[in-house]
């Protein structure tokens, strides 16, 4: 509402201006262009002030969304993460009745009744008959009957409880909730910080190494080094007296809260609560390192047992002196200090329909909310489930953003191997002067954090619920920077045809191509200094001379051609295209004349077409990076002949033209229009195709233009692919006797062919796989829907 009256300011203004745009003198040179403006400012007021629906405004009450939600009623307002899954047992019944899984279960399409043909050895003659033996092993497979259903179901389905024990199915098949309470952001990130201080403390052992390896030229003493590096003892030296991951940071080390619940039908609480506490009983038996707890929260009695860090002290106490041989006596008193002052809880108990275990650091912190204004559901942080009350539900999801942005933040990625290397390199001399590589290795981690700070966090929100098939719904989440929002995709409609088997539209972001670009340069051109460094290396080792005189020789003879086209590919190819592309893979293809194929199949046969086409920027560029290719290709080639003494040409396309396309490819033999691997460039698209029929086809689509998109579209029609198998399991049927001139493969494919049929005909309960992500008033949407007949 507050944007809504904000944005009337406008109205005035946008009236003078039109006003102001009428006034001016009529001229067939500006006026569809004053037009144009005018139009574009009241589409802009009209979005603005447009009431718009909030998909995180509540449309329940908090008891109508604690209903629905379950568990999460009873977690405080401070959970940072929530994991549930809601009738799994009705979900299963659901899969059963596919008839797909009824031919699993009934074992149809598979064992003996799938042989393959590259699982026998064949005669070596065609018209040998089978042999003896083996046609009598087949017939006595035939013989062996298959497990009934009902023996298959069992089989399948987890396993029955004893008699007079609780079944598996009384804690899965309602609801299982997991979830994280308020420090789980700060606790994964120290363990992230010591996953990457360990990763970094690795490659500075490995430069290490590598100085150790030039030094004494012996692999032995490279492998060594590692070794001696890696162990734990000399790890734990590192890790521990290092200011990031070390003592320090075990000190503020603590388990977060974790939450289990599982939702019993009325009258089966008491036995669900066994099958929790059955796991109790081993704590019971750890003695003085443990000891009985017993607490009330949310209305509730909790008990359990808390393990004793100051008894686990007590015992590495007596081990002091075997552990002096590898610490010093401060770190071991502080060390010890440490796991003296830590506890962690283990309680269980019943609330309502649920029997919860809790695991935690801090007691204090074991905690179920009062009452439902008080809980998560009351937050508005699950507000986004909302408008899915009436569907069944499957599954919710919910991260707090804090922390989604430190799992991305303190993982680290190969930034924290980089800057190991360059540590473990610096200063020393036995691989000369490598202040080179150290930079390198910099630029690598300083190119890293530059594409990694294009990310945005936003709390996440996902829910799936069974909705003719399965729909997944997410809000919010990471977001990495790749693609253009705000930009419409003049592709999506390339996405409408109901033939097509697979599709995907994304329109990429320039600014995080380029990012990405600079920083796998940086990655390439590290590892080329690297292996150009060890080569000049003078080191008496059958491997290791071999392995130099490959580098020296890449370096001599190929280097400039490769970086060449790389550079064209990445230069002038990526400038000449614009930043969206969409892939089309349909199966109406013609099939190729390969010679031995028979003929009908050939006319009959039909053949997968993939397309990738983008609009393209500057024709020039283009033309500039084939000239580029073609010319480095060509140097190439020209060497590899000269090294191997055979004459290896580089190809010459052909080309042809048609309504201003211009369509490139290798003549071969067997190709035809619409089995040409190709691409064909317009001034205004670009389409690299495995038809040029197809890829002309698309062109013009995509010249003729649609509905405008939003964001990334990604559709897959498993009709398609059925109807796809049915025909071309009816021609095989045709032509058979051609296609199985063989006796053994005839009789093969006459056995299992039925099995195929009824598999291809279970699998048409499949509809479409329909995937789009967006952005919708500045929040991450994604939307899956896995569609069912």
């Amino acid at each position: 509402m507050k944007m809504q009256k904000n944005a009337w300011w406008l109205v005035p203004a946008v009236s003078l201006g039109v006003f102001a745009c009428k006034e001016k003198p009529k001229n067939t040179e500006s006026g569809d262009e004053d037009q144009s403006i005018v139009e574009k400012v009241l589409e802009t007021v009209e979005e603005v002030v447009t009431p718009k629906s909030d998909p995180l405004e509540a449309k329940l009450s908090d008891e109508e969304r604690a209903a629905k939600l379950g568990f999460a009623q009873y977690l405080p307002k401070d959970t940072q993460v929530v994991v549930s899954a809601y009738n799994a047992k009705q979900a299963a019944e659901q899969l059963k009745a596919l008839e797909l899984y009824g031919l699993i279960e009934g074992n149809l399409g598979m064992g003996n009744a799938m042989l393959e043909e590259d699982h026998i050895e064949e005669p070596m003659v065609e018209d040998a008959m089978v042999d003896p033996m083996i046609e009598e092993e087949i017939l006595e497979e035939d013989e062996i009957e298959a497990p009934d259903a009902e023996q298959m179901e069992n089989e399948m389905e987890i396993a029955p409880a004893q008699e007079g024990q609780p079944s598996p199915w009384m804690l899965l098949g309602q609801e299982v909730t997991l979830a994280f309470g308020s420090t789980t952001s700060a606790e994964a990130g120290n363990a992230l910080i010591f996953n990457r201080r360990m990763a970094y403390f690795q490659a500075v052992a490995l430069g290490k190494a590598a100085l150790s390896f030039a030094e004494t030229k012996s692999p032995g003493a490279f492998e060594e080094s590692i070794g001696n590096s890696f162990g734990s003892e000399e790890l734990v030296k590192s890790l521990l007296n290092d200011p990031e991951s070390g003592l320090k940071l075990l000190k503020e080390v603590d388990m977060p809260t974790l939450y289990m619940a599982f939702r019993a039908k009325d009258g089966e609480v008491e036995q669900a609560a066994q099958l929790v506490n059955s796991g109790m009983g081993m704590f019971a038996m750890a003695g003085e390192m443990v000891a009985p707890v017993e607490f009330e929260t949310g209305g509730s009695t909790f008990s359990g047992y808390q393990v004793l860090g100051e008894k686990i002290a007590e015992v590495m106490e007596g081990e002091r002196e075997s552990m002096e041989k590898d610490l010093s006596a401060e770190d071991i008193t502080e060390l010890l200090d440490i796991i003296r002052s830590k506890k962690l809880t283990i309680v269980t108990g019943t609330v309502g329909n649920y029997v919860v275990a809790m695991i935690g650091g801090n007691q204090d912190k074991l905690a179920l909310s009062s009452g439902v204004k008080d809980s998560l559901v009351a937050s508005g942080e699950l507000n986004f489930v909302d408008a899915y009350a009436d569907k069944q539900l499957v599954s919710l999801i919910y991260g707090d953003d804090e922390l989604a942005k430190t799992l991305i933040d303190e993982s680290g990625g190969l930034a924290t191997y980089a800057l190991g290397l360059r540590d473990g390199i610096a200063g020393g001399t036995s691989l000369g002067d490598t202040r080179d590589l150290q930079a390198m290795f910099q630029i690598i981690a300083d190119r890293e954090e530059a594409l990694l700070d294009l990310g945005s966090y936003d709390d996440l929100g996902l829910v799936a619920f069974v909705d003719n098939g399965l729909k997944i719904e997410s809000f919010g989440g990471y977001d990495k920077g790749a693609v253009d929002w705000k930009k419409s995709t003049t592709l999506s409609h390339l996405g409408d045809s109901g033939s097509n088997l697979l599709f995907l539209n994304v329109p990429g972001d320039a600014k995080y191509d380029e990012k990405l670009g600079e920083y796998a340069e940086a990655l390439l051109e590290t590892a080329y200094a690297v292996t150009m460094k060890v080569s000049e290396l003078d080191i008496d080792d059958r491997d290791f001379v071999e392995m130099k005189q490959y580098a020296q020789l890449f370096d001599a003879q190929f280097r400039e051609d490769v970086v060449g086209i790389y550079e064209a590919i990445s230069g002038d190819l990526a400038q000449g295209l614009g930043d969206e592309y969409a892939v089309v893979v349909d199966l109406e293809g013609a099939f190729p004349a390969v010679p031995g194929v028979p003929q009908a199949v050939i006319n009959d046969a039909k053949a997968p077409r993939l397309t990738m086409i983008a609009p393209v920027e500057d024709r020039e560029k283009l033309a500039s990076a084939w000239t580029k290719i073609d010319g480095r290709a060509t140097s190439l080639l020209a060497k590899a002949s000269e090294m191997t003494g055979k004459n290896i040409p580089m190809q010459k396309p052909m080309s042809s033209e048609k309504d201003g396309m211009t369509t490139w490819f290798f003549p071969l033999p067997f190709f035809q229009d619409d089995f040409m691997p190709s691409v064909t460039v317009s001034d205004e698209w670009f389409a690299a195709s495995s038809s040029k029929t197809r890829a002309i086809d698309l062109i013009g689509k995509a010249s003729a233009g649609g509905v405008e998109g939003n964001g990334i579209k990604f559709y897959v029609n498993f009709n398609t692919l059925t109807n796809y198998a049915d025909e071309m399991m009816t021609m095989v049927e045709n032509n058979a006797d051609d296609l199985f001139p063989n006796e053994f493969q005839l009789r093969n494919f006459n056995r299992n062919k039925k099995d195929i049929k009824e598999i291809i005909a279970a699998s048409k309960d499949f509809d479409t796989l329909d995937w789009t992500i967006r952005k919708e008033d500045g929040l991450l949407r994604s939307s899956i829907h896995f569609k069912m007949k």
